[in-house]
């Protein structure tokens, strides 16, 4: 029963992986799913300015602009990756170097935090989350503004914040490959030592013949306990 244990243990670690929620940095605008998938805003990139330029934010209050990838200037801004205009004044909300990904659990996206090279007057470094809806529909950037002091909210919707095949394995898949190795050499190797050095043969030849002959009904038996704690109670006749 050590041997099915095992097996348990690598596949729920194998799915742990897989259900994982981060996304690893690649560069400033792209990170990598643990499933192998990517997230890739390069397409949205401008090399002369930000993608997105002087947009209203929610309140009516201030104008923001974003540019993945790549830094810009304007005005007051210089290598910024956000841009605050406040007043006709311009403040760096973010710099492409300071890029971090994350998951936000209570709206359900993934998210880019940037961080200013510069600080508001308490001295606070400046920090904006550029939360990533994936849409199929037209690309929309719709600053939410500044909650805080310092803090801004920024939602960018596209298909360019959906994660897509970006190539390579996944961990996953890198896990199932190890497990099935090991099993590989765990019966070849067995099998070598029983004949080798122990002489044996048929079915004596197979490693922990017993657990492996007895596995179909280990199996069966778990199969029929989930169905049956599943359906109706079964009657019992009078004594």
């Amino acid at each position: 029963m050590n041997i099915l244990l095992i097996f348990v243990t690598l596949f729920k670690l194998i799915y742990y992986i897989s259900a994982q929620k981060t996304c690893k940095k690649v560069n400033s605008c792209k990170c990598k799913l643990d499933d192998g998938k990517v997230i890739d805003l390069d397409p949205l990139a401008k090399s002369n300015g930000p993608a997105f330029l002087d947009v209203l934010d929610s309140g009516g209050v201030d104008y923001f602009s974003w540019n993945p990838c790549k830094s810009f200037s304007e005005g007051a801004c210089s290598n910024a990756a956000v841009c605050q205009t406040h007043a006709g004044t311009q403040y760096n909300c973010g710099t492409q170097d300071s890029a971090v990904f994350g998951y936000d659990d209570a709206n359900s996206v993934y998210t880019i935090t940037y961080s200013a090279d510069s600080f508001t007057k308490s001295n606070d470094v400046r920090t904006t989350t550029l939360y990533l809806y994936c849409d199929q529909g037209p690309d929309v950037f719709q600053p939410i503004g500044e909650a805080v002091q310092g803090t801004y909210a920024l939602i960018f919707k596209g298909k360019y914040a959906c994660p897509r095949d970006g190539g390579g394995m996944s961990a996953g898949t890198i896990i199932i490959i190890i497990f099935f190795s090991l099993l590989a050499v765990y019966l070849i190797g067995g099998v070598l030592f029983q004949i080798l050095i122990k002489k044996n043969s048929g079915k004596n030849a197979i490693p922990n013949s017993s657990f492996w002959i007895g596995l179909p009904g280990l199996i069966k038996d778990g199969v029929f306990f989930i169905v049956r704690r599943g359906g109706k109670k079964g009657t019992y006749n009078n004594i």
